[in-house]
């Protein structure tokens, strides 16, 4: 017999079945029974039967009301339970033991009730056990939609599932492909361990007070990977709580959206290429993670990941009142130099321009400059740019004003010393021919003493001439000259220092006053005072350095090497003096910087270096072997 009704409990079928096989004769009680009277006023589905069948089906409670208990009624609940493990069962009995209620104990019965019983006290055990049938229902229902949400949710988003203490319970397949790590390598570790850092402090927050208070956190969040890399995602964090609103679990879904950053990225690098100006760009830990093409170019780059591999090409220097130092002290990539550039510039150590120099030693002067710009998707974060402005044009404009007014300067006192000079050689000189004609009758071969100073004399009027020249007052013209006489010529001036202080050769031969000039040697349109004051200058230099040394005079050495070919005349001046310092090296040609104050105004290799260029020559000086060497290289003359 069936009762069914049309309402349903709390808006879902309920089905009860009542097994009675009390009888009277050859009647049944079942329709007199007052337990039944009391199930008809649920609104459930109520199926009366008066035998004990072998199994049930899909239902929710299950009365039973024997007339003897026996086995065989505990082993259709036994049955029963395993095949539906959520049926709730009762047992209605007027049987008294404790042995019966023990069989009923291990069977898993739900209540068993004593008679005599009235109908109130089973109405209340079956409303009860109704209730928690249908939370049971509830629950796996919603269960069941869950796991439907994660199925689906896997298919098309990241997914992490995280216990209550923060470990990972589960991690979908999405996930584990795109960081590159295993699901076994992440199911119960610490679900941070696997979020960048700087988003750890915020989301500890999170979960102590927005995801307790039933709050979704939505925002950009960066995962670590395989290797430490890192992918930008779109996360949706939500809180599963339990029925005394404590977490019960944490769930955690997102959606790469590194492309999207790869796009912010593209357009960021359009807009420095359109930079005139050296541009590289640093995201929020001042890593430099992109260079425009002009960078590139300069610094001799195909690409951006040569900056990482390569060691620079390049070094910076920065200006300090102890001369041009370097930046970076120890040898790294122009990546790593470039993140200290920006470091020091943020903490204010450095100021006004910095100096890029190549292996040549040609230097380019650039402003430096840092702006930032907004991550659009992370709050709170920004973007630097730094800006190389080149100001070599300008540098140089400045240079060459200050060393114009320089010159100016040398010019002005270079006139006045030759004007006092000329006075007291036209007295020398007239005195001279006096004393010559006296000892013409009275000493032999007196013109041949008479000759060097003579000689000496001219190279003094020669040099004036010179400064006049430099002062901007002299007349000489640049005409058909001997590159050997002029050294040989330089030579007889100055051996009379020299022979006290280093034996020179010239092309391998020891030099001396008998020493001769090819008169048909290397040519080149020049002046010929002029060319021989460089080999003063250098020469003498050379002789300074060697006094100031302790090397033994049986191991001094200054070798002169001139070389003539088709197009070119080399002349290469060598010492073993103990060499150029570094930091005077790259500044050698420069005003005020060779010699000592105490002998020098420090204009000699200046001058040697204007009168070289004036000849369309060049001049170069290096180390070479605990020694410097100046290499001078002049035009070869072809005309009749």
């Amino acid at each position: 017999m069936v009762i069914k009704k049309e309402r349903y409990v709390m808006g879902k079928n309920i089905k009860i079945v009542y097994v009675s096989d009390w009888t009277i004769g050859e009647h049944s009680l079942s329709n007199q029974d007052p337990f039944l009277k009391v199930l008809e006023t649920f609104d459930a589905e109520v199926v009366v039967r008066s035998a004990f069948p072998q199994t049930f089906g899909e239902i929710d409670l299950l009365i039973l009301h024997p007339m003897q208990m026996n086995g065989e009624v505990f082993e259709i609940i036994s049955r029963s339970k395993k095949a539906n493990p959520t049926i709730k069962t009762v047992v209605i009995s007027s049987a008294h033991g404790s042995d019966l209620f023990l069989q009923a104990i291990d069977v898993g019965v739900d209540k068993y009730l004593l008679k005599p019983l009235l109908p109130s006290a089973v109405q209340k055990v079956v409303e009860r056990l109704i209730a928690q049938s249908l939370e049971a229902k509830q629950a796996k229902r919603a269960y069941k939609q869950i796991e439907l949400m994660f199925g689906s949710i896997s298919k098309t988003a990241l997914l992490i599932r995280i216990r209550q203490n923060g470990m990972i319970s589960e991690v979908n397949s999405l996930l584990t492909t795109l960081i590159g790590l295993e699901a076994e390598e992440m199911v119960g570790k610490y679900w941070l361990r696997f979020v960048d850092k700087r988003f750890w402090i915020y989301l500890r927050t999170l979960v102590r007070s927005k995801l307790e208070s039933g709050e979704i956190y939505r925002g950009i969040i960066e995962i670590i990977g395989k290797d430490n890399r890192t992918i930008t995602v779109d996360s949706t964090i939500y809180a599963v709580l339990d029925n005394r609103n404590d977490i019960e679990e944490i769930v955690f879904i997102a959606h790469d959206v590194s492309e999207m950053k790869r796009a912010i990225l593209e357009s960021m690098k359009q807009l420095i290429n359109c930079d005139t100006s050296l541009a590289v760009l640093f995201d929020h830990r001042y890593e430099a993670i992109m260079a425009n093409r002009k960078f590139l170019e300069v610094n001799g780059y195909h690409n951006f990941d040569d900056l990482t591999r390569c060691c620079a090409l390049r070094s910076w220097m920065i200006e300090t009142h102890q001369g041009l130092l370097p930046i970076m002290r120890n040898k790294c990539s122009q990546k790593e130099g470039l993140e200290f550039i920006i470091k020091e510039l943020k903490k204010g150590h450095i100021n006004g321009r910095i100096i890029l120099r190549d292996t040549a030693g040609v230097k380019t002067y650039y402003t430096v400059h840092m702006s930032s710009m907004t991550n659009p998707l992370i709050q709170n974060e920004e973007y630097h740019v730094l800006y190389f402005v080149d100001v070599s044009d300008m540098e140089r404009l400045k240079e060459e004003k200050i060393s114009d007014a320089k010159l100016i300067s040398v010019g002005r006192l270079a006139a006045a010393i030759t004007h006092e000079i000329n006075t007291p050689i036209t007295y020398i000189k007239g005195n001279l021919e006096l004393l010559k004609w006296d000892c013409e009758d009275k000493v032999k071969d007196a013109d041949v003493l008479f000759k060097p100073i003579y000689e000496g004399i001219e190279r003094i009027e020669s040099i004036v001439g010179s400064m006049y020249e430099f002062a901007g007052t002299g007349k000489e013209e640049m005409r058909k000259c001997n590159v050997h006489m002029t050294l040989i010529y330089a030579l007889r001036i100055i051996l009379n220092r020299a022979k006290h202080i280093v034996p020179i050769r010239v092309n391998g031969e020891l030099f001396s006053l008998t020493s001769e000039y090819d008169p048909n040697g290397c040519m080149t349109m020049g002046i010929s005072t002029r060319l021989e004051q460089v080999w003063i200058i250098i020469i003498n230099n050379a002789l300074d350095e060697f006094e100031k040394g302790e090397i033994p005079y049986e191991n001094r050495i200054i070798d002169i090497t001139l070389l003539c070919n088709e197009d070119e005349i080399s002349v290469k001046l060598a010492d073993n003096a103990g060499g150029i310092p570094e930091n005077v090296l790259e500044g050698i040609f420069d005003f005020s910087i060779a010699g000592e104050k105490k002998k020098s105004m420090g204009i000699g290799l200046n001058v040697a270096k204007a009168i070289i260029d004036k000849h369309g020559g060049t001049i170069r000086a290096r180390n070479v072997d605990e020694g410097a060497v100046f290499e001078i290289g002049l035009k070869n003359y072809k005309g009749e």
